[in-house]
């Protein structure tokens, strides 16, 4: 299964690489065209072509979701092949009350870079 995961990994990251280099242009957000604001969507792919390329700061810049949700499936991963090896060891919380607040967090964001220039997507 890691083997797999690995694979499909690389797959992933050149079949991104390739269309990145295409030119393909992706539709423009029709929220932010109708209202001007940043729907919670809003960056996601500037923030992957920013990964791809190494720019982890635009990355941030853009959206902070993709980023977060690769940390969390790292973490996930890691914690599984512990598991497999016979270690049970959390990186991650398994309190609710953390995974709340982080998904506060998220919610107070993605109304907050509507109103605040300096965390709104580039």
């Amino acid at each position: 299964m890691a083997v797999a995961i690995s694979v499909a990994a690389v797959c992933l990251i050149l079949g991104a690489k390739w269309f990145l280099q295409s030119g393909y242009r992706l539709a423009e957000c029709t929220f932010h065209e109708a209202t001007g604001g940043w729907c919670p969507a809003c960056g996601n792919t500037r923030c992957v072509r920013a990964l791809l390329e190494g720019d982890i700061a635009l990355a941030l810049r853009s959206n902070i979701t993709i980023p977060f949700l690769i940390g969390l499936i790292i973490a996930l991963y890691i914690e599984n092949l512990l598991a497999l090896a016979g270690r049970k060891i959390h990186i991650l919380t398994r309190r609710r009350i953390v995974w709340y607040l982080v998904l506060v967090f998220f919610f107070i964001y993605y109304i907050a870079r509507n109103f605040i220039p300096a965390i709104a997507p580039l």
